[in-house]
């Protein structure tokens, strides 16, 4: 690992951190700052029901017989199913008769100028002409933005979204996805939403996928059994901490009411080797040892190891005990969970270049927590 650093909660943290920066980390670990829990807590965990309103292909839950609609809306505009279904239920829930107080009407909430283009002389209010003009007009914007995507698929379903929340003279201008907090959590509130509600096999859409691969056959095991969702990946803007410490590059999972305390067993999410430690912030580190991609695995603020460097576990095999071990001083007991690119080496560390998001990765392995 760099001299002088620690992962702190999956943020690498100065050795010495100020007052003010280690009191901010805790908030962060333990998941209050108040928007950032009030966004954690909308994510939901895949449900996959039978009855849940399913339809043909990847799709499931479209509501009123309305999925062929969303499917030949999705094939208009070149968007996952699960996208467009996740953005019509986002913008009206499926409520046909709605309405905003800035005019937007219908189910997918279509501003009268913007209906004149694209609803070829039918009814906003009926879904048969909504979902279609819908289908339409993303086509329109994914078009707009298509240059600046390039041939990266997942980028450009995400400036598509974007382009819807904040126009596509906003996407052009940044060359991406425009840095408003509204648009940014706009377009990952869909794609979340898309894996976890709409997605048959909780398989990450085009635009939500942390790594394009294959993830390989077989599901894996919740990392901390009983724990909950608490912090999410990517970035913050938590008073106190650095610019370069904003990026948060794991996932963070709490056994409820833990506290200060040593919590529950950290277990082998699939077959994992272990690899090496990291003792300045109790984690373990491990490749994949099975039939699915060589992932690299960290599990932090372990209190104690039950493992040696060398050792192959089988899923579900115990790691550790969740605890609040870490470099930049105390925090809430919790276990912070990091996934690298099978290319990574191994023996890896954050901010080298491989971190990935696990949580559509565990979604889809069917190991996210269920709380």
């Amino acid at each position: 690992m760099a001299a002088g650093k620690a992962i702190g909660c999956g943020i690498a943290a100065l050795t010495v951190v100020p007052l003010g920066a280690v009191i901010a980390m805790t908030l962060v670990v333990a998941g209050i700052a108040e928007d950032e829990e009030a966004s954690q807590l909308e994510r939901a965990s895949c449900t996959v029901s039978e009855d849940a309103g399913a339809t043909s292909g990847d799709l499931q839950a479209v509501p009123n017989g309305w999925g062929p609609l969303v499917e030949a809306a999705a094939k208009e505009a070149g968007l996952p199913q699960s996208v467009v279904a996740a953005q019509l239920n986002q913008e009206s829930g499926w409520n046909e008769n709605a309405t905003s107080s800035v005019g937007a009407q219908g189910v997918a909430q279509f501003m009268p100028a913007t209906w004149a283009a694209y609803g070829d002389g039918g009814d906003p209010f009926s879904a048969k002409d909504a979902i279609p003009a819908y289908g339409r007009y993303m086509a329109g914007l994914k078009q707009e933005v298509q240059s600046i995507a390039g041939d990266d698929a997942d980028l450009l379903v995400q400036l598509t979204l974007a382009a819807y929340n904040a126009g596509p003279g906003a996407v052009q201008q940044y060359k991406g996805i425009p840095p408003y907090q509204e648009t940014q959590k706009y377009v990952s509130a869909i794609l979340d939403s898309a894996q976890s509600g709409f997605s048959m096999d909780c398989k990450a859409p085009t635009g939500g996928k942390s790594w394009d691969g294959d993830l390989g056959d077989g599901e894996w095991t919740t990392p901390l059994p009983g724990g909950v969702f608490t912090s999410g990946y990517g970035a913050r803007n938590v008073p106190g901490l650095p610019a370069w410490a904003q990026d948060h590059v794991g996932v963070d999972i709490s056994s409820p009411g833990a506290g200060f305390s040593s919590g529950g067993p950290v277990v082998a999410p699939t077959d994992l080797r272990i690899t090496g430690f990291n003792d300045k912030d109790g984690c373990v580190i491990a490749k994949e040892d099975g039939d699915d991609p060589d992932f690299g695995f960290a599990f932090c603020h372990l209190n104690a190891y039950s493992v040696e460097k060398g050792d192959t576990l089988e899923r579900g095999d115990i790691i550790g005990t969740e605890g609040n071990r870490a470099g930049l001083g105390s925090v809430p007991t919790h276990l912070h969970f990091e996934i690298y690119t099978p290319e990574a080496p191994d023996v890896t560390y954050p901010y080298e270049g491989f971190n990935i998001d696990p949580e559509p990765i565990l979604k889809e392995k069917g190991a996210w927590p269920s709380s």
